[in-house]
Order: structure tokens, then C-alpha cells, then sequence
């Protein structure tokens, strides 16, 4: 009994790169935009 693969083009729903890609991209965006914010708080605190 095999496992179906995520990447497997035999897959109906198998996504598009570009999809992927733009998802990968968000998340990015959002993790970096987060620590940004981060940065900006502890820099607000000690600067006061």
C-alpha cells in the first residue's frame, strides 16, 4: 500500500507551480512583516 504523493502529477488536484510559489511568497512576506513589527516594539521599549 503506497502513500499518494502531494507532488504527483497522476493527482487530479495536483496544484500549479505558480500557486505553490504564491503561497510560499505570503508566508514569507507575513514571517518577515511579523519580525519587522517585532523589531519595531523592542525598538519603541528601549528607545522609550
Amino acid at each position: 500500500m503506497r502513500l499518494p504523493d502531494a507532488d504527483d502529477p497522476d493527482r487530479g488536484d495536483a496544484r500549479p507551480l505558480a500557486q505553490k510559489l504564491g503561497w510560499m511568497a505570503a508566508i514569507w512576506l507575513m514571517s518577515v512583516g511579523f519580525i519587522g513589527v517585532v523589531a519595531y516594539a523592542i525598538r519603541w521599549w528601549i528607545h522609550g
